[in-house]
């Protein structure tokens, strides 16, 4: 009897469950939305990050910053005909150009037929020639027409550069402006300090990447990547053996947040994102990441000592009470302390706090001036280190 008592593993049953549980729990009050344990789990053995720029890196609220129409076209015409080609979209870039429109008292282009291509552009109809409004590449794609020298001089300065054209003739481009979160670069040094290589994927254009990605600290980075891009970049890495963590916030991050072994969505982000996501970070800060791994950690941890508690009365229990040493009520008592062990020290994660910034980088956050042209356009396939 005394054998059978103390063999007995309902603390075993209780080990990764309850630290699973306070580590969720934990997560939500921090902000960290955790969909199901499986996510936390897989979350503390994440070697490389990914992360968008537009919403993730960035603030997010872009606002247009200069506009260049052909040479035979007006900034009211530009701006009508982008506003009718992007009143309703959901994307930020879409909304700075709706916000400007309407500081410039335009009335949007009626348009219809509205074809969205994610990550690259959008088409419609207004009865004549087909209406476009895209990145370069997207226009380039549908044989329009532009000076790609013009271009170039343009996308120098780091701003977002997007085109309206009307059939094959372009109408003139708008550029538009974004800010680096504040703490995004020390975010970027804690996951780094922590074992994990961040990497920029975005759909904007090289010099724009390389300005965020210079003040971010990040030098392992690709521009023009469309959505497709995004995730055959991720399914590379997994196949390397690398666990990859995905960070994005629109709706043309969905297919990466999917392909990557654990996802984070920033709250504020689009629905497809989050829906996406094994993780929503409520504070729309990188930070949160780095958060989110070390909580995982911690859990681990406690899932280890409580495999400890559980088995530790059983294998030094289970001779003695062979032996006749250890009476049936003896057994009890140490069965209940094994589950009471386990439990206590689960609760004991409730104590886990996320990782505070370090001093020095908080007091000097904020973007440093980094020249674009020290920043490499690095291959993401490199090993960190």
């Amino acid at each position: 009897v005394a054998v059978l008592v103390i063999a007995c593993p309902c603390a075993l049953g209780l080990a990764t469950p309850t630290a699973l549980m306070v580590g969720v729990g934990r997560g939500a009050q921090a902000g960290i939305l955790i969909k199901n344990a499986a996510a936390l789990e897989r979350a503390q053995g994440i070697d490389a990050l990914i992360v968008d720029k537009t919403g993730t890196l960035t603030v997010g609220a872009p606002r247009v910053a200069a506009e260049y129409p052909a040479a035979d076209r007006t900034v009211g015409e530009v701006m009508r005909l982008a506003a009718g080609l992007e009143t309703g979209a959901s994307h930020p870039l879409a909304q700075a150009i709706v916000e400007r429109a309407r500081a410039l008292e335009l009335h949007p282009l009626p348009v219809g037929n509205v074809r969205v291509h994610p990550g690259q552009g959008v088409e419609a109809e207004n009865g004549g020639p087909t209406l476009r409004l895209g990145s370069p590449a997207f226009l380039a794609a549908h044989a329009v027409e532009y000076d790609a020298t013009a271009l170039d001089a343009l996308q120098r300065d780091g701003r977002t550069l997007v085109g309206v054209a009307e059939g094959r003739k372009l109408v003139g481009w708008i550029a538009l402006t974004d800010t680096l979160r504040p703490g995004a670069a020390t975010a970027v040094r804690m996951l780094a300090d922590g074992g994990v290589a961040v990497a920029m994927l975005t759909g904007d254009n090289a010099g724009a990447a390389a300005a965020i990605a210079g003040a971010a600290g990040i030098t392992d980075w690709r521009a023009q990547q469309s959505p497709a891009d995004k995730r055959e970049a991720i399914a590379a890495l997994q196949a390397q053996g690398r666990v990859v963590g995905m960070v994005g916030d629109g709706v043309n991050d969905a297919p990466a947040l999917a392909q990557a072994d654990v996802s984070f969505a920033m709250g504020a982000g689009a629905g497809s994102a989050v829906a996406a996501a094994d993780v929503t970070l409520l504070r729309n800060d990188l930070a949160a990441v780095a958060a989110a791994v070390d909580l995982s950690r911690a859990t681990l941890r406690k899932i280890r000592q409580n495999l400890f508690f559980a088995f530790v009365y059983n294998v030094l229990g289970i001779p003695l009470a062979a032996f006749g040493l250890l009476s049936p009520v003896v057994a009890g008592a140490a069965m209940a302390l094994s589950s009471v062990s386990v439990v206590s020290n689960a609760l004991l994660l409730k104590r886990w706090r996320p990782p505070q910034r370090p001093a020095v980088a908080a007091a000097n956050e904020g973007p440093p001036a980094v020249p674009v042209a020290r920043v490499r356009a690095a291959t993401i396939e490199e090993k960190p280190g």
